[in-house]
C-alpha cells in the first residue's frame, strides 16, 4: 500500500508530510485600512477592499486597535466642544456688559437719564463714581 503523506527512505525512518509550516510568507491582505466581511457559514472574514481571508484574531486586534482610537478621538472632541462652549459663554457676557454700558451711555447722553441702583433704587449720576471694584456674577463684591 502506497500512501502518499507517509513517505519512507533507505534508513527505514518514516516521516509524515501532512503539514509545511512555511514563515516567510507575508501577508495577503496590506490594505491600511480593511473592511471585513465575515462569512458564517464558512467561518471565514475576508477584505471587501483586496479580497484576501484574513485571520479572525487579526480582524480582532485590527479591531480593538480602531476602537481605542475612535475613543480617545471622541473624548478629545468632547473636551474641544466643552472649551469651544465656555470661550462662547465668556464672549456672550463680555457682550452683554458691552450692551448694557453702551444703552446706559445712549440714555445718558440723548435723554439724560439716569441709571438706578438695583439696591436701594435711587437714581445716581454715573459721572460721579469715585471707585470701582470687582464684583462675582452673584452681587457680592
Amino acid at each position: 500500500m502506497n500512501n502518499p503523506y507517509i513517505v519512507t527512505d533507505e534508513n527505514k525512518i518514516i516521516s509524515f508530510n501532512l503539514c509545511k509550516v512555511n514563515k516567510g510568507k507575508e501577508k495577503l491582505c496590506k490594505c491600511k485600512t480593511p473592511h471585513y466581511e465575515v462569512d458564517t457559514v464558512n467561518r471565514i472574514v475576508m477584505c471587501i477592499d483586496c479580497g484576501a481571508v484574513i485571520d479572525a484574531f487579526d480582524v480582532l486586534v485590527t479591531l480593538t486597535e480602531r476602537m481605542i482610537l475612535y475613543t480617545d478621538y471622541q473624548r478629545k472632541a468632547h473636551d474641544k466642544s466643552v472649551m469651544f462652549g465656555e470661550m462662547a459663554d465668556k464672549e456672550l457676557k463680555r457682550r452683554m456688559k458691552n450692551s448694557i454700558f453702551k444703552e446706559m451711555e445712549a440714555h445718558y447722553l440723548k435723554d439724560n437719564c439716569h441709571p438706578h441702583c438695583p439696591v436701594c433704587n435711587a437714581a445716581f449720576d454715573p459721572v460721579k463714581i469715585t471707585r470701582w471694584s470687582r464684583a462675582s456674577m452673584n452681587g457680592g463684591s
